[in-house]
């Protein structure tokens, strides 16, 4: 690398930030938020940067321990599932859990790598500010990291939760079937209010009956979601005396069945309108609606509900 910051130790914070500024690499607040680090009582110091890069090895060890204790709680779920893991629903989310652990795996190993190149470089004492760029940056990658071993554990030990206790489960879908009846009531009347023309002179009713087709598509997917997931408990088997999974309770079943059969048929009579009056908007979005569906395949149950409502909002129009 090429040397440039001599001169920056014992620089002021902000005589430092104009002289990388003025190289023309980077802006003043990221050159800033770097230099800040190798910082102390608002002079950049040599010194400052062997303190950055210890607390940065702190940093990058924690996401390692994360990811052990993610395995272990893995573990934990895997052997609570052991006599319902031939369950659809069950064996994807295992699944999920292993590949989603090999990656976060292999992110932190990669940190102990980048941490090498990062003390490589703050040992030349002419390369301040590159230094402090690529601890902000390793810095930020071990948290990312931390975060998502953290959230892979929280998932596992929930998923363990509702697999020793069916019933926290059935609690969960039937919130869920909450949110998908405000999918379909909100798709119903945003075409009522198109169908007796109650929309403002500065809407465009084409982008406003898309948006509905939209969100009408996303509600026949988690509908689906929903019921591949009563499926999978209709096909609980009952626990036995040396079993760690828990007992469905069949009136609660069949009160959420008949509650997604009720939501299926009114989605089905919504889904009519669509191919009645009014299809003009499909000369300007099937292309788009298209392109939208063939993006919700990607997403089979069990369902990522997060992820679909951001890829929802991704083909959204902006509608006042």
């Amino acid at each position: 690398m090429t040397n440039h910051d001599d001169s920056l130790d014992g620089l002021s914070l902000d005589a430092a930030v104009d002289a990388v500024v003025a190289r023309g690499a980077d802006d003043a607040d990221a050159v800033r938020a770097a230099l800040t680090r190798v910082t102390e009582e608002g002079t950049v110091r040599r010194e400052a940067v062997d303190d950055a890069l210890g607390h940065v090895a702190k940093v990058v060890s924690t996401p390692e321990t994360r990811v052990e204790n993610a395995g272990m709680l893995i573990d934990d779920a895997r052997e609570a599932a052991t006599a319902v893991d031939h369950l659809d629903g069950v064996a994807e989310r295992l699944d999920d859990f292993e590949r989603r652990h090999a990656a976060v795996a292999s992110r932190v190993d990669d940190l102990g790598d980048q941490l090498q190149s990062v003390v490589a470089l703050a040992s030349d004492p002419d390369d301040i500010y590159e230094a402090a760029v690529e601890i902000r940056r390793l810095n930020a990658a071990a948290n990312s990291a931390q975060h998502t071993a953290d959230k892979l554990g929280v998932d596992a030990e929930e998923f363990e939760a509702w697999v020793r206790h069916p019933d926290r489960r059935l609690d969960a879908l039937d919130d869920d079937a909450d949110a998908v009846a405000g999918f379909v009531d909100g798709v119903a009347e945003t075409l009522d209010a198109l169908a007796a023309g109650d929309v403002g002179t500065d809407v465009d009713p084409a982008a406003v009956r898309f948006d509905a087709a939209l969100r009408h598509r996303v509600s026949r997917l988690l509908l689906d979601d929903l019921r591949a997931e009563v499926e999978d408990l209709r096909a609980w088997p009952d626990p036995g005396p040396d079993d760690a999974h828990g007992a469905v309770d069949a009136d609660a079943l069949d009160a959420l069945d008949d509650r997604l059969t009720g939501l299926e048929e009114r989605w089905r009579s919504i889904d009519d309108r669509f191919d009645g009056a009014a299809v003009e908007w499909r000369d300007r979005y099937d292309d788009r609606l298209a392109d939208f569906e063939a993006a919700l395949d990607d997403h089979t149950p069990p369902v990522d509900w997060r992820a679909v409502e951001s890829l929802l909002g991704e083909y959204r129009p902006e509608t006042p």
